[in-house]
């Protein structure tokens, strides 16, 4: 029996060790990126399967050098995912300073503040009533709903007399999105910067001070098995939106459920080349999927800002029926607080990171459909 444990403990930690390994690879297959996302999980297996080996085998002399070995494997493999990971915990510094009211510039300061909601209602999802109930309970300016069917449209237009600016583009194929508005859209556009049946809401939203800010609603195709899908939309897309928005110094929200977890790679890769900032680094996870699995939880629900907000506050919402968990976010434009903000550092590499991700895309004939780099049409409330 023990001997069959420990070949099993042997097999496991090959995996664990291909795992680790495997996100090092530029490679887009959804086997590879998936090893992206579990690093806690493989934290967790590995101080299990570590501790177990130990207590089967701490008396055994004929075990002393495997011990050894699994145990130095145990310490690096846990250190290697935690590196990741920790910044995302409040053990390190915020990389979004905290507003407070002593720091205003002015006495209109909520009429500078935004709180945004993003929702992945999850199409088959049926508690219209669970998901209307909480998001007016949330009492947020502004939504960001993805996978938008036509059977979601009565539940949105049940919010008309909350958030009666509405941007609806409904799709079954689970890339429907909206966008949700109290504050008034000044201009917007439906746009496809990959594939064409992958929409993305580009808009700019006029606070209540007067002053403008775009907001982008995002979803982009995820790496996963069931449709052999590869990473290279995903990742392409954010690219393309990350070189976009580093030429945009106006304010900037971008939202969602970009299929990837905030320690990626392609995900850091587009903070980095869009300046913008992760309002959970120094916070927490606020992890958003699987909201029915506990032990299966990642954060794929995003909220990027530019230097010019402070946060109020981040947390996650209760269960609307959808396999995502609700982000609400409370944004404070505080352009003087730019300097208290930590964007991540560049790298030499990221232009040629970069360039190999729009290459493989363009390789597999994905095109940027939409070119306009800023909205232009007036918008109309639907649904």
């Amino acid at each position: 029996m023990q001997t069959a444990l420990n070949i099993a403990i042997y097999l496991l930690f090959a995996v664990l060790i291909f795992g680790s390994l495997a996100p090092l690879s530029s490679h887009p297959h959804w086997f590879i990126r998936g090893w992206d996302f579990p690093r806690f999980q493989l934290v967790l297996v590995t101080v299990a399967a570590t501790a177990i080996f130990v207590w089967m085998n701490h008396s055994d002399a004929a075990m002393r050098w495997n011990l050894w070995v699994i145990a130095a494997l145990g310490v690096t493999i846990s250190l290697w995912h935690l590196f990741r990971i920790i910044p995302y915990t409040p053990l390190t510094k915020p990389q979004v300073a905290a507003w407070k009211s002593t720091q205003a510039t002015s006495n209109d300061a909520s009429e500078r503040r935004l709180r945004l909601l993003v929702t992945n209602v999850e199409m088959e999802n049926d508690q219209y009533e669970t998901w209307t109930r909480i998001v007016k309970e949330a009492d947020a300016d502004m939504v960001i709903a993805a996978e938008i069917s036509e059977d979601w449209l009565p539940a949105i237009e049940s919010l008309k007399a909350d958030l009666p600016n509405q941007i609806v583009y409904p799709q079954d194929n689970w890339y429907g999105m909206a966008m949700l508005s109290r504050l008034p859209i000044e201009k917007h556009a439906i746009r496809f910067r990959v594939q064409d049946d992958i929409p993305s809401i580009d808009a700019m939203i006029e606070l209540e001070s007067g002053e403008l800010i775009r907001v982008i609603g995002v979803h982009p195709r995820p790496p996963e098995p069931i449709r052999d899908n590869d990473s290279t939309a995903r990742d392409a897309e954010l690219v393309l939106w990350g070189k976009e928005l580093a030429e945009d110094h106006r304010p900037i929200v971008i939202g969602g459920d970009l299929n990837d977890v905030a320690w990626s790679p392609s995900t850091r890769l587009f903070l980095r080349l869009s300046r913008l900032l992760d309002p959970r680094r120094g916070r927490g996870f606020f992890n958003s999927f699987h909201a029915d699995h506990w032990w299966m939880r990642f954060p794929l629900d995003h909220v990027f800002h530019s230097d010019h907000f402070a946060i109020r506050e981040i947390r996650r919402l209760e269960h609307v029926g959808s396999d995502h968990f609700p982000i609400l976010i409370d944004l404070q434009l505080q352009p003087s607080m730019q300097r208290d903000h930590e964007p991540l550092e560049q790298k030499s590499t990221d232009e040629e990171d970069a360039k190999e991700k729009l290459e493989r895309a363009a390789e597999a004939e994905l095109v940027e459909q939409a070119s306009e780099p800023v909205p232009q049409r007036s918008p109309a409330a639907q649904p």
